[in-house]
């Protein structure tokens, strides 16, 4: 089984292809460039350089955030129009897990925080690569609450961005190093597999955006509308 796997819900653009659960090819780009101009080239290299069509790939797997709500939606726009035009399978995928995947090897708590706003991560905490703790927003006090007395390991950028104050606050946990910070498109792809191997597989509609928090555009509204005197129009 050939998978296409695709993320671009943080800083990182990401994609790669697998045979049966093993990595092909993957390309990353981790650096401050718009989503939507990079992804579709990256993604028709990477196939020229496997020797292989975008109609060749039997299932796509997809990062469905938390992150950049315009990342997300790239991402998960993406990968809908490819599984629509192609009749294919999706695989959706929360991004925190594919984080937590990437040091699958950490036998204590591993928590994924992507950077929210300042002091807020989008968090989850593994253990053995089950979810004790579902996606969510947290604050740092929070996170820091939720992991004294325990070994546990920061992965993510919301664990980069924050060091300093977690050094402090749970002395005894670890961050993260490199490239286990950044989003992987060949570590979705691999949880990607042994979903679709257990039937956790459903069409492009299927593929919805894990959004936890309203974007920038909505609470702005939001706060406009508090000051419409009541039972007036907001011109």
């Amino acid at each position: 089984m050939l998978m296409l796997s695709i993320d671009s819900s943080s800083q990182a653009a990401t994609a790669a292809v697998l045979r049966d659960g093993e990595l092909l090819c993957e390309y990353t780009q981790n650096q401050m460039k718009t989503h939507s101009v990079k992804m579709l080239p990256m993604i028709e290299q990477m196939l020229k350089d496997v020797e292989l069509k975008l109609s060749d790939i039997d299932v796509f797997a997809c990062g469905i955030g938390p992150g950049s709500f315009t990342g997300v939606r790239i991402g998960v726009a993406t990968v809908r129009g490819f599984a629509k035009t192609l009749n294919k399978k999706v695989v959706p995928v929360n991004s925190l897990e594919i984080l937590a995947n990437n040091v699958s090897s950490f036998s204590g708590s591993v928590f994924a925080l992507l950077m929210a706003r300042e002091n807020e991560c989008y968090a989850a905490v593994y253990e053995n690569g089950k979810e004790v703790v579902s996606p969510c927003v947290m604050t740092t006090r929070e996170i820091a609450a939720l992991g004294s007395n325990q070994p546990c390991l920061l992965v993510g950028d919301g664990a980069l961005k924050n060091r300093e104050f977690f050094q402090t606050a749970l002395p005894g946990a670890k961050i993260a190093f490199g490239r286990s910070n950044v989003l992987s498109a060949a570590s979705l792809g691999e949880i990607a597999f042994r979903k679709s191997a257990n039937g956790a597989v459903s069409d492009c509609e299927g593929l919805i955006p894990l959004y936890l928090r309203k974007s920038q555009a909505e609470r702005e509204y939001d706060e406009r509308i508090k000051t419409v005197p009541s039972g007036g129009k907001d011109a």
